[in-house]
């Protein structure tokens, strides 16, 4: 992919953008996309109030994304991602970042943890005007294996969900 990473920028533009591997990655709508390429929520759970982002390329030839999940958020900050993540446990989860393509083959998925850290900083964090943006940098290893990829340079500006 040949795309440049997004402009910084902290107004809610709806724009997300890495490299992966070295490779830019900037998700876009497509045709066959059922919603947004750049999503997110913040909504008050058992734990405080949780952050979800999802950044995805989705079409008929890629599929593929980067994705966040922070629970007790209420501000600014650089929140690490070194916990084990337990994606069962829905919105009361501990922190997480993960990384995933299914098309082209070969599919794979990845996720943050004690051994494949990861690192999402929140530049702003308006819960008037619902407005995230960030930057986020990770080495998610592989689920049930020992790969992982390097997701890097990665930057975020979203209206979020409430």
């Amino acid at each position: 992919m040949n795309a440049c990473l997004p402009a910084p920028s902290q107004d809610g533009r709806a724009t997300a953008g890495w490299l992966l591997d070295g490779r830019a990655q900037v998700p876009a709508r497509s045709s066959i996309s059922t919603g947004p390429p750049v999503n997110g929520f913040w909504r008050k759970t058992k734990a405080g109030h949780s952050l979800g982002l999802s950044f995805r390329q989705f079409s008929k030839d890629e599929d593929w994304g980067v994705s966040f999940f922070l629970s007790n958020i209420r501000q600014t900050g650089t929140f690490a991602l070194n916990q084990v993540p337990a994606i069962t446990s829905g919105l009361n989860n501990a922190g997480y970042g993960q990384c995933y393509q299914s098309r082209p083959s070969p599919s794979w998925n990845c996720y943050t943890g004690p051994d494949a850290p990861g690192q999402l900083v929140i530049t702003r964090f308006d819960t008037v005007q619902n407005v995230v943006s960030g930057t986020f940098e990770l080495t998610p290893r592989e689920d049930g294996g020992g790969a992982t990829v390097a997701v890097t340079h990665g930057r975020f500006d979203l209206h979020v969900d409430r």
